[in-house]
């Protein structure tokens, strides 16, 4: 929160050296108890003075689980003095205390963040949308495409008449009108989002520069993911928003009734289904940045696994994993002349497999379930054909193949993936199939990152020269 241009109320600080500080400011500077987050994870939660020095009382937990509990004060020679209690029988501290602690959630109601971008644009529409007021929400010199195509110098900040932007405003009200089906509607959207001229789109291009100013740079720290992921939420709730609200203009406009008020399961369906799609690029690459940094030590450690399972051919790698043989696709090998079917790599389930690459190739999360619902669809197929009739895969089978295929996918971050999806998935999934599969996909996750699979070596008794 700000105040005359100063930091002022509660608010949360990141520095260049990775330390994030939460607590209150009076007149640009922190005061009173508050949270500091090292970059080793160390927590400090205590009080302040006003140049972020800890002085009174207060607690540090350690990244080992040690607690140091007393006083803290400033010590000879600018150093910090501190008289307490350290206990070193504590358990290694949650991870969602300290390492992946989020701050501001709760503390910022998402709803009342950047009301600064929102106000000018609720103000227009409350206005109704007049177009001499369409130059002051769009910040630059608007012309029509008339006037472009007309002059040479379009370049120059050479004023429009009003009627001109009153007439592009009429365009895009009509425009709305006119494709209120959802397909229709859907490329309303997309057009208009992608459009700076517009006024959806000169919105969504300012939230997203504050979202790259925020969480880009100094801002990128993974005690931050929470606040990042809220935000986008929240902006593609307030952009449908923002739709109905130009929506009613016009129909006001022709003198039509308004629509009526939508429920919240209805809205939510709109914002997922609709917006969210088209307005998630513009936020991804901050996002999922944020995700990485929250997620990088599981995701280490599922590499560490993957990397030991890649040096299993496929037969071994399927026993080794419990897969029934009557499910081994055997058939698939390829083998070249004199060539074992134990020594073949990255032929079974070779479909799936590739399926499953795909996931990375799409933002959106619901194409993400949708290719890892085809990848289910190729497993299943694969076993039927092996088996000569229609087969459904129980969760006791289905689990180690899926195991199998993810490790030869290699998918990088598979966890930052993972949380991604699920904080972004349309809750109308919820119990369905694809929480299921991503359940599963999240439990292939955790059981790669298992010790025994990281350590396993190849067992003697495993001979590579005898035939399968």
């Amino acid at each position: 929160m700000w105040q005359a241009d100063q930091r002022h109320g509660p608010g949360v600080m990141v520095t260049q050296a990775g330390v994030c500080y939460q607590g209150t400011f009076q007149a640009d500077k922190m005061v009173g108890p508050g949270i500091l987050l090292s970059e080793d994870d160390s927590l400090y939660e205590g009080t302040f003075t006003r140049d972020l020095t800890l002085v009174g009382k207060g607690k540090v937990t350690f990244p080992i689980g040690f607690t140091l509990e007393g006083s803290f004060g400033s010590g000879a020679g600018g150093g910090l003095h501190t008289q307490g209690v350290l206990d070193t029988a504590a358990l290694p501290p949650d991870p969602s205390s300290t390492r992946k602690r989020q701050l501001g959630l709760g503390v910022f109601p998402v709803e009342s963040r950047w009301q600064g971008i929102y106000g000018p644009f609720w103000a227009f529409v409350h206005a109704g949308c007049p177009g001499e007021l369409q130059e002051a929400l769009l910040g630059f010199h608007v012309q029509s495409s008339r006037a472009l195509r007309k002059s040479q110098e379009y370049l120059c900040c050479e004023r429009t008449h009003p009627e001109d932007s009153a007439c592009r405003m009429e365009d895009i009200l009509e425009e709305l009108l006119q494709h209120r089906e959802r397909e229709a509607l859907q490329q309303c959207l997309r057009k208009a989002l992608s459009n700076p001229l517009h006024p959806l789109g000169k919105l969504l291009r300012t939230l997203m520069l504050t979202f790259q100013a925020t969480y880009a740079g100094v801002g990128a720290n993974k005690h931050l993911q929470g606040l990042a992921q809220e935000e986008v939420k929240q902006h593609a709730r307030e952009l449908w928003a923002a739709y109905r609200g130009l929506l009613r203009v016009a129909l006001q406009r022709k003198g039509q009734a308004p629509e009526e008020d939508e429920d919240a399961e209805t809205r939510d369906l709109q914002v997922h289904g609709l917006v969210l799609p088209l307005m998630l690029p513009s936020f991804y690459s901050e996002l999922f940045t944020l995700y990485l940094l929250l997620h990088e030590r599981e995701d280490g450690l599922y590499s560490q696994g993957i990397a030991h399972l890649s040096l299993f051919p496929d037969t071994k790698l399927l026993e080794f994993l419990d897969v029934q043989k009557h499910l081994w696709p055997l058939k698939d090998l390829k083998l070249t002349t004199n060539q074992r079917c134990s020594l073949v790599r990255d032929n079974c389930f070779l479909s799936a497999t590739e399926c499953l690459q795909r996931i990375i190739t799409t933002v959106d999360p619901r194409e993400k379930l949708e290719v890892l619902e085809r990848t289910y669809g190729e497993i299943e197929a694969t076993v039927s054909r092996v088996l000569g009739q229609e087969h459904k895969l129980p969760m006791d089978d289905l689990l180690p193949l899926l195991i199998y295929v993810v490790s030869r996918a290699r998918i990088q971050h598979l966890g930052a993936e993972i949380h991604l999806i699920r904080d972004l998935m349309d809750p109308i999934h919820t119990g369905g199939l694809y929480d299921f599969l991503l359940t599963a996909l999240e439990s292939c996750y955790e059981h790669i990152q298992k010790e025994d699979m990281r350590l396993h070596r190849l067992p003697s008794r495993w001979n590579s020269r005898a035939p399968w």
